[in-house]
């Protein structure tokens, strides 16, 4: 499966996959209890046939789990439903079907020849019938399921005693098909999300550039204006080239203050607002922030700084996890992100982002990171003892 999908699809398609897998390896043996064919008695008087129809549920299994591998691993199909959904359709087949009902014929010669009970074969077609229904649509699935109730008739040449049989089939494919359309459901909505997600983070950062236009864009047109201006008054030796390459220097300086300004996130912002801003794209990834502390409650000397923590911590979390809880916490002390989406070892390997998140910081002040259980922990202190840029 792709390791980069969301944790939500990933538990709700284990559930899935599971459940068919335990319907296509349970069916039979309900197929059996309706028969009243004791496995016991079976092995007894057709050890071989028995045997085959044991080895054919493990082989169903098998090719069950090997279609909703493929299914999961599969792009996502062009045709969609009239609910938008993704077709469940015809899976992704491999040559584990065709093993898996290889015992069928082999069980329905010796069933001729007289050789098993033919209530046996019954339950091998009913297997055969569920897991062909794994991959194909439940049209197909449920024809299969009325011609295996015709099938089993003939076998037993009656249709009362096969025809609960065959209920419990048919409830098994349709159990099974809307258990896949439930999972397509599912990953529509995971996709959706982290398409939502990527959006969030592509919106801060057109409104990062937008930000850098405002302050580079004017300085770097006075910029190229007056040095053509310079250029020709040096042509001329006009002595007023002078002055002016003096202001082209003081533009240049006073530009790359502004940048270093922004970059550093020390412009001067509004901490409610970016409060506000933060939790708003945290909640369009479909988690519960809660908020604790207002803005403020941070001294206005670190307004600046807490802002940015906030701005770069809740994109670094749309980046990085896949949370369903985020805490945001604001205090005189400084400001912690607390979020559940962060799976995998409690060792926390700081990558670019951490480091570049330290370098920024003001003098005094500390950030921490800590991984426990899956939940994340980004906390910065101010005016912390011994703290680090």
């Amino acid at each position: 499966m792709n390791t980069t999908i969301g944790r939500q699809w990933s538990v709700f398609y284990a559930y899935t996959a599971w459940t068919v897998v335990g319907v296509v390896a349970l069916l039979p043996l309900g197929v059996a209890l309706f028969l009243q064919l004791r496995i016991p008695a079976a092995f007894a008087t057709a050890p071989l046939t028995t045997a085959m129809v044991s080895i054919q549920i493990a082989l169903g299994a098998w090719s069950a789990w090997r279609a909703m591998e493929a299914w999961a691993a599969a792009d996502a199909p062009s045709s969609r439903d009239r609910w938008g959904i993704r077709r469940v359709g015809r899976l992704p087949s491999d040559l584990s079907l065709l093993v898996a009902a290889a015992p069928s014929a082999l069980i329905a010669g010796t069933t001729l020849l007289g050789g098993s009970d033919p209530r046996l074969l019954i339950i091998s077609l009913s297997l055969l019938v569920t897991t062909a229904a794994v991959r194909w649509r439940w049209e197909v699935g449920t024809a299969l399921a009325v011609g295996f109730t015709a099938a089993a008739a003939l076998v037993q040449q009656s249709l009362p005693p096969v025809l609960p049989s065959g209920i419990i089939v048919i409830a098994g494919v349709v159990t099974t098909r809307l258990s896949l359309w439930l999972a397509a459901m599912v990953r529509e909505l995971d996709d959706a999300r982290e398409a939502q997600a990527g959006l969030a983070v592509a919106e801060e950062r057109l409104r990062f550039a937008r930000d850098l236009h405002d302050v580079t864009g004017r300085d770097l047109s006075v910029i190229a204006v007056k040095a053509e201006l310079v250029s020709q008054l040096a042509e001329r030796q006009d002595p007023r080239a002078v002055e002016h390459s003096r202001e082209v220097a003081q533009i240049a300086r006073t530009s790359l203050a502004e940048i270093r300004s922004l970059v550093r996130g020390y412009r001067e912002v509004d901490l409610a607002t970016e409060l506000r801003g933060t939790a708003s794209l945290l909640r369009s990834a479909h988690a519960e922030v809660t908020i604790r502390g207002e803005a403020e409650d941070v001294p206005a000397r670190h307004a600046g700084t807490a802002a940015w923590v906030l701005r770069e911590g809740g994109t670094n979390i749309l980046r990085h996890a896949d949370p369903s809880t985020i805490t945001i916490t604001l205090s005189a002390d400084g400001v912690t992100l607390v979020n559940d989406g962060a799976p995998g070892a409690d060792e926390v390997l700081e990558g670019s982002g951490l480091i570049g998140m330290r370098e920024r910081l003001g003098a005094g002040s500390a950030l921490s990171v800590r991984r426990e259980d899956g939940i994340f922990t980004l906390d910065v202190r101010f005016d912390a003892p011994g703290g680090t840029r």
